[in-house]
């Protein structure tokens, strides 16, 4: 079977046909309206490290002739900072960065000769003497908004030790976790998360369970980029999400080790270190974390069964199902490499990523049938014993040339990713006895699933600073992956196990991406613009080899993405940003084999997915770079949406992806820091959204939409004699996905700190989901499927946690390889 999937075509919005014009007219307005009152003169310059990478929230502060401050900002993503407004006279600039040696500028004159200054590139220097981790703490807020990123400082937070890196998401502004690890952004799906600046290789359903795995200890930062560079890969309609690893970057010797232990339903507890060593050309560096996390959950479904076909009526049949799970994770999370400088120009590195695990699904569930009037049909109790363990490593080399042109840099990466999944099932039903089996009757089905992928990954990158502020990004990017699932199903018949050919299934997946990208910023007299254009040509075939059949995919996309910024005096400043992305099927979703819960519910993956394509504008407004407020607006083309399926005559329910016509996303969000006293700072956010999702097709003609809101508020409080405390408390309300509807849920946590050991040791006390409002309850009432569900998960718990940190630190080479988006989409269970 062959089917080629075109580059989109046909009929165009007439939003469609209008955005080239309002992004010219926009562009037009920003190089012709007249700022405020004494725009006429300004400051504008960039602040990078040595090798001209830019620093972004460096603290500039404009001093006056006698040294004192005036006016001050934090520089943007690209390490820019611009003050207008100013009346004539002498001036200097300080500019301060942690892990960097303070930088004093010269004086200089603005007068009528002299309006504009152009400061051109302020480089600092790296210190080795830095300060430690109390007065870091001091600098830099938990929270830090810009125009184009988000950034959530772990290390700042004392409600982060004790919980793991997927639980620090659900904390994010913006950001939703639901049930099954799926990550949401502003209320659209399709996020693709990113550890120290590359994908993983790892589907939602993995990669939840690796960042479960993740202590919070060994997390520097979280980073969530809205709208991502044509120097991104082109997946994750919804944007992207960057996960940063802590770094250890003293000379010799130095590091850190963390523990953790506490209680929810079970006992939770994990342990790390970082170890570094660095001399004038070698940087040697390790980590690894090792977590265990007990987990107990319930699960209730109600299913309504219609012999008409149709929620008409009182229901012919009830099905009343209880699940309690019992879930240990055992995760080891290691990383080691070295830096080689062979010279002032050329560097050589190697990095070597690894995650392995086991974790084990062991559930019980009553299942029981009533008619119409009450009456018993069968009761089924399930047991459900799943094994299951992986093994994912990356291996990079990475290599990094500085040209004497000091902003002149070329990079390239070759990575090899082999993933592992195997799990091992083994499912038995007994059912009770009735009137049609009065001495019930035994169901016995084990099946074995092993999954294998193997990622080749060679990506190279240019950039270079033309005058004092033309930058130019280019690079090329090819991936190779192997994807080879053999799911194996035996029933238990006459005590014999038979090959249950009905259910098995192997799936054999290839696939090539090839892109390339440009990436042009520059920045006028009153306005800056980033203009960026990546391709990709891709090239899949799937083949089920239990059937004999074959799927096969070529198509050829183009990727805009445009950012204009318009600053309006040094209080105000605008933002106008599009791009089109896509987000493609994860492997084994495409693979059509089933995984059972229980013998009346399964899930099953669907070969003929498409990929979805997302269209975007935002515009974004900031206020003294403390307030911000965000208008967004989304068009997706045959979006991923779960969707519940139901096959009444066996009383029979399941879950597949499919493809719906479009997703149209748009809302408004506000996010403010704010200090209230000298003790207590916090950032609020606020999001208000739309859903409108619309089906045809295979599942039918239909329209789900919904306005739906979420409030984040992140608080700091300092008690002095080293103790500090956090508050920290969100709530999501209904909203919709496909043709479910989610009810509300929320959280709060609250957290204490004491510093010890002169300041470089801590010890924490956290308090999470204190009220357990985090329960998942869905609703989905389309054409034949009538079901409720609830998930009471194991959110509240009590953590103690110790951290410490030994030597210095600065500034190092970041280390990041190439495989980027295809790591994103393994997929083994």
């Amino acid at each position: 079977m062959i089917d080629t999937l075109q580059p989109t075509a046909g009929k165009i919005s007439a939003a469609g046909k209008l955005l080239p014009y309002f992004l010219m007219l926009f562009l037009y307005l920003m190089s012709h309206v007249p700022v405020f009152a004494q725009s006429e003169t300004s400051v504008t310059g960039s602040v990078v490290m040595a090798n001209g990478a830019p620093i972004e929230y460096a603290s500039v502060a404009l001093q006056d002739a006698n040294g004192k401050g005036i006016k001050g900002m934090l520089t943007d993503s690209l390490g820019r900072f611009n003050f207008s407004g100013l009346p004539h006279g002498k001036y200097a600039v300080k500019v301060t960065s942690m892990g960097f040696i303070l930088h004093q500028s010269a004086h200089f004159d603005l007068s009528i000769q002299r309006s504009k200054v152009h400061l051109g590139l302020l480089k600092l220097v790296e210190d080795a003497q830095t300060l430690n981790a109390v007065n870091i703490s001091v600098q830099r807020k938990v929270i830090e908004q810009g125009l184009d990123k988000t950034v959530i400082n772990i290390e700042n937070s004392i409600l982060a030790d004790g919980n793991n890196a997927l639980e620090l998401l659900e904390r994010a502004p913006g950001v939703k976790v639901d049930e099954d690890g799926k990550i949401s952004l502003k209320g659209r799906a399709g996020v693709n998360i990113m550890i120290n600046g590359k994908l993983t290789f790892l589907s939602p359903a993995e990669l939840s369970v690796m960042l479960k795995g993740t202590n919070a200890s060994s997390i520097s930062k979280i980073e969530i980029l809205a709208n991502p560079s044509a120097k991104y890969d082109a997946a994750g309609n919804a944007g992207m999400i960057n996960i940063v690893m802590k770094k250890n970057q003293a000379k010799g010797w130095n590091g850190s080790v963390s523990a953790n232990g506490g209680a929810g339903r079970k006992a939770r507890y994990g342990s790390g270190f970082n170890l570094n060593y660095r001399n004038d050309g070698v940087n040697v560096f390790g980590s690894y974390n090792y977590a265990f996390r007990g987990e107990t959950e319930y699960l209730d479904f109600t299913r309504n069964f219609y012999d008409s076909g149709t929620i008409t009526g009182l229901p012919n049949r009830v099905s009343d199902q209880h699940t309690k799970t019992n879930e240990p994770l055992n995760t080891h999370n290691f990383r080691v490499g070295m830096d080689w400088d062979i010279n002032a120009h050329n560097v050589l590195g190697i990095l070597v990523n690894g995650n392995v695990g086991k974790y084990l699904h062991n559930s019980k569930t009553g299942n029981l049938l009533r008619d119409q009037t009450g009456n018993l049909i069968s009761a089924l109790q399930t047991t459900n014993y799943d094994q299951q363990s992986w093994k994912n490593i990356t291996y990079n080399l990475n290599y990094l040339h500085k040209f004497k042109k000091e902003s002149q840099t070329f990079s390239a990466d070759a990575d090899f990713a082999s993933n592992s999944f195997t799990s091992n099932l083994n499912l038995d039903t007994y059912t009770l006895p009735n009137s049609i089996n009065p001495a019930g009757a035994t169901n016995k089905r084990k099946g074995y699933i092993p999954a294998k992928t193997d990622v080749y990954i060679a990506k190279v990158d240019y950039a270079d600073l033309f005058g004092k502020s033309f930058k130019f990004e280019t690079g090329l990017k090819s991936s190779l992956i192997y994807s080879d699932n053999n799911l194996v199903y035996q029933s238990l018949q006459n005590e014999n196990w038979v090959y249950d050919a009905t259910s098995s299934n192997h799936f054999k997946y290839r696939e090539q991406i090839h892109a390339g990208y440009l990436n042009a910023s520059e920045e006028f007299e009153k306005f800056s613009i980033q203009l960026g254009l990546r391709a990709e040509y891709t090239n899949t075939l799937g083949n089920q080899i239990s059937t004999g059949s074959s799927l096969k995919r070529d198509y050829f996309q183009l990727f805009p993405n445009v950012v204009i910024n318009k600053p309006f005096g040094e209080a105000h400043q605008l933002q106008l940003a599009y791009n089109k992305r896509i987000q493609r099927p994860d492997y084994s979703d495409l693979n059509p084999f089933r995984v059972f819960r229980d013998p009346l519910l399964y899930y099953e993956g669907n070969p003929y997915l498409k990929p979805e394509l997302t269209q975007s504008v935002m515009f974004n407004y900031v206020y003294k770079g403390k307030y911000t407020a965000s208008l967004n607006y989304s068009k997706t083309k045959d979006v991923i949406t779960w969707i519940t399926g139901q096959i009444d005559n066996i009383n029979t329910t399941y879950e597949s992806p499919q493809n719906l016509k479009n997703l149209i996303n748009y809302g408004i969000s506000f996010t403010g820091q704010t200090n209230y006293f000298k003790w207590w700072s916090a950032t609020n956010f606020f999001n208000v959204f739309k859903n409108e999702y619309t089906g045809d097709g295979a599942i039918g003609n239909f329209s789900n939409s919904m306005w739906s809101y979420s409030f984040n508020s992140q608080n700091s409080f300092k008690a002095g004699k080293g103790y500090s405390f956090e508050l920290n408390g969100y709530y999501n309300s209904k909203s919709v996905y496909g043709t479910a509807i989610e009810k509300g849920y929320y959280a709060i946590s609250a957290a204490v700190q004491k510093m010890i050991l002169k300041d470089k040791g801590s010890i924490k006390l956290l308090a999470n989901d204190i009220f357990q409002g985090s329960q998942y309850r869905h609703i989905t009432q389309y054409q034949n499927i009538d079901m409720k569900s609830h998930i009471n998960v194991d959110s509240r718990r009590l953590m103690l946690s110790f951290s410490y940190r030994f030597g210095n630190s600065f500034q190092t080479r970041e280390r990041k390889s190439s495989n980027e988006e295809e790591q994103n989409r393994v997929k083994g269970n």
